[in-house]
C-alpha cells in the first residue's frame, strides 16, 4: 500500500466512523500539506464525484468543513477553504470564479485590483472581446454569467 493509500484509508476511517479523530500530529508541517492536498482531492473527486472543472461551481466551504477537514486546515493555519482549495489546486482556479469569496475580497485597494483583474481577465482571456465588443456585451448579465456580481456589493471602483 502506498502512502497515498495510507492517508486516504485513514481518511475513510474517519469518515465512517471507525475512527475517532486523525492521529496525532498528521497535519503539521509540509507533510501534513501534503497529506490535506491528497485528502481534498480524494474528496472533492473522487468522494463526492466532483470534475475538476467544476470545483468552482460546486465546492463550498460546507463542502470541505462538513467532511472532517476544518481541523486540519486550522493545524495549517488557514481559516478559509480557498486556502485548502489552493493546497490541492495550486493555480489551477481564480478565486472569484467559486460561488464564495473570502470576507472582503473585493474591499479596499487590492479588492480593486483584484476586481480589474478578474474582470479584464473574462473580457480578454474568456471571451476574447474586442475592445469595440465591451460596450455592448459587457453588462449585469456579464458580470452575473461569469460569477462577477460581488464586486457591486464592495465598493470596487472598477471602471
Amino acid at each position: 500500500m502506498t502512502e497515498k493509500e495510507k492517508v486516504i484509508q485513514i481518511y475513510q476511517d474517519v469518515l465512517n466512523g471507525k475512527r475517532a479523530r486523525f492521529p496525532n500530529h498528521f497535519f503539521v508541517g509540509e507533510q501534513g500539506k501534503n497529506y490535506l492536498a491528497i485528502l481534498t482531492c480524494y474528496l472533492i473527486e473522487e468522494y463526492l464525484g466532483i470534475p475538476r472543472e467544476e470545483i468552482p461551481r460546486n465546492v463550498k466551504a460546507e463542502t470541505l468543513w462538513d467532511h472532517r477537514l476544518r481541523p486540519a486546515a486550522h493545524v495549517q493555519g488557514w481559516t478559509n477553504f480557498i486556502e485548502v482549495i489552493e493546497n490541492a489546486y495550486p493555480g489551477k482556479f481564480k478565486l472569484w470564479e467559486f460561488t464564495q469569496v473570502p470576507w472582503k475580497y473585493w474591499r479596499g485597494e487590492t479588492g480593486e485590483k483584484r476586481a480589474i483583474e478578474a474582470v479584464r481577465y473574462v473580457i480578454e482571456e474568456k471571451c476574447k472581446m474586442t475592445h469595440h465588443e465591451i460596450p455592448f456585451r459587457v453588462n449585469h448579465h456579464f458580470f452575473r454569467e461569469y460569477r462577477l456580481s460581488g464586486i457591486f456589493g464592495s465598493g470596487a471602483k472598477i471602471i
